[in-house]
């Protein structure tokens, strides 16, 4: 018996060996053939590469199911924010690690492994954001103070409003403000500016009403170097300096909003949309009167030498009282590009001094506005007024106005005064010049009559050749078209 447990004892010694024996060989192999542990287990190795490549295929399926479902941005609350589940049925370990916020897939950063995060990360996937929803004027008001709140439609979860915080409108919201009980502009500091994202999902926040003569600094927001977007404001406005709807100086976005808040500037500085712009202001629109004393305008006050503003409109009369007024900015220093005033610009019983225009009431040395056009009609009682500008010291370019322009002194259909650059753009005919006093360069720049300006009729060039005005204006990019459904009196408009 003692020699039938030694013989065992000795096979399994000899198995023990002989594994043993394979695994050394089999590394000695792999040595052999340049392939070391650190090749197979790496952050570069072969189980690495092989898990990565099955996780890239496996999430570029999930976000081909999320394009099929066509799932966009404020394409309905339902497909805002949502798990794979909940929204394009899957029900796997991906469910915990990835979610839809607005449409886009999103990972979920507690989740998933360093390495996933980084391949997420390399196919453009960011990390889930901690969104708050705003249900109340309650909620809303908290906005930026640190204060740690509880959301009762969410069951009492509690969230920390930060500045830095991306908050998302759950609803329309009536703040219910009046003459007892006036508006305070959130973030009201120069040095405590807003600096998240507030997604308003193209609800209305009303009832803002501010009625203060000697006040400043008067708006929804204060300052804002974050994105506020895809929000319609309606309210009251009337202050001494700096008021406007949506916020008071934006060096961050401001994105697809609306204005419906009435403003009656009693000093200077005012927009529909933002005092000064230092940042972007993109699709945005004022639909509200407007009675401006100094350096305003439709969209904004000032746009500064970094700001653009791009793709808005004024769709509302605006008065003004004094100098330096236009249909989308007051003065401006940057970029205006494919914006457009649709109504005309009053002026109150008072002379008045320079600077009044359909875009822009002055255009400086830094200004660029190309794309843009003027539909309404500019009485002044001042000088320096025109169709585009009232004086251009920068460029203007691929631009047109078919406004009636009248007034005293420096007088043009597109420009009072031009000492820069002017260059293809048009005007229909005001038995007016092109500019009333002109030490610059117009180039290209035809006065034309009101058929040829709605394509009924072709331009003859110096050269001979006929063409519309609309091949004129896409001489340089592809950015306008016909008005097919005659929604701007049968004159191009730009493509959206």
């Amino acid at each position: 018996m003692e020699k039938v447990n030694l013989k065992r004892e000795t096979l399994e010694k000899e198995k023990g060996i002989t594994i043993l024996a394979l695994i050394v060989t089999v590394i000695i192999l792999i040595i052999l053939a340049g392939i070391t542990i650190s090749t197979i287990s790496g952050d570069n190795g072969i189980i690495t590469n092989t898990s990565k490549a099955k996780f890239t295929t496996e999430v570029k399926d999930i976000q081909e199911q999320i394009e099929l479902k066509e799932i966009k941005s404020n394409n309905g609350k339902e497909y805002q924010f949502g798990s794979l589940e909940e929204i394009i049925g899957i029900s796997n370990e991906y469910n915990n690690k990835l979610c839809i916020e607005d449409g886009k897939l999103v990972y979920i950063p507690e989740k998933v492994s360093e390495n996933e995060a980084k391949w997420l990360e390399e196919m453009d996937i960011k990390a889930k954001q901690n969104i708050i929803p705003i249900y109340t004027k309650e909620q809303f008001k908290k906005i930026g103070s640190n204060e740690e709140v509880e959301i009762e439609q969410l069951q009492g979860e509690k969230f920390v409003f930060t500045k830095e915080a991306h908050y998302a409108l759950q609803n329309s919201i009536d703040l219910g403000c009046n003459d007892e009980n006036q508006w305070n502009t959130l973030l009201n500091e120069y040095n405590n500016p807003f600096k998240g994202i507030f997604e308003g999902n193209n609800y209305t926040i009303s009832g803002i009403y501010i009625n203060d003569a000697n006040k400043d600094n008067q708006s929804l927001f204060g300052y804002n170097s974050g994105t506020i977007q895809n929000l319609k404001v309606e309210g009251y406005i009337q202050a001494n300096n700096y008021i406007s709807g949506i916020t008071i100086r934006n060096n961050g976005k401001i994105i697809n909003c609306e204005n419906r808040v009435e403003i009656y500037l009693n000093g200077n500085s005012a927009g529909g949309i933002v005092v000064e712009n230092n940042g972007k202001i993109e699709n945005c629109v004022n639909n509200a009167y407007l009675k401006l004393y100094a350096m305003a305008g439709g969209i904004c006050g000032n746009n500064s030498a970094n700001g653009k503003i791009i793709k808005c409109y004024n769709n509302h009369e605006i008065t003004f009282v004094d100098f330096t007024l236009g249909g989308i900015v007051g003065n401006n220093e940057g970029i205006i590009e494919q914006c457009y005033n649709l109504r005309n610009i009053n002026k109150v019983d008072k002379y008045s001094r320079y600077g009044k225009g359909g875009i822009c009431g002055g255009n400086s040395n830094t200004g660029n506005i190309i794309n843009c056009y003027n539909l309404g009609d500019l009485d002044a009682k001042g000088w320096s007024i025109g169709g585009i500008t009232g004086s251009n010291a920068g460029n203007v370019e691929y631009s047109y106005n078919t406004g009636y322009i009248s007034g005293p002194e420096y007088v043009g259909c597109l420009t009072g005064n031009n000492s820069r650059t002017i260059k293809n753009c048009y005007s229909i005919d005001n038995d007016i010049e092109i500019a009333s006093e002109n030490t610059g360069s117009i180039e290209n720049t035809l006065i034309l009559t009101e058929k040829q300006m709605q394509l009924k009729e072709k331009i003859t060039l110096d050269n001979g050749q006929e063409v519309t005005l609309l091949e004129l204006l896409n001489s340089n990019g592809v950015f306008w078209q016909e008005d097919e459904k005659n929604q701007n009196k049968g004159f191009p408009i730009l493509i959206k």
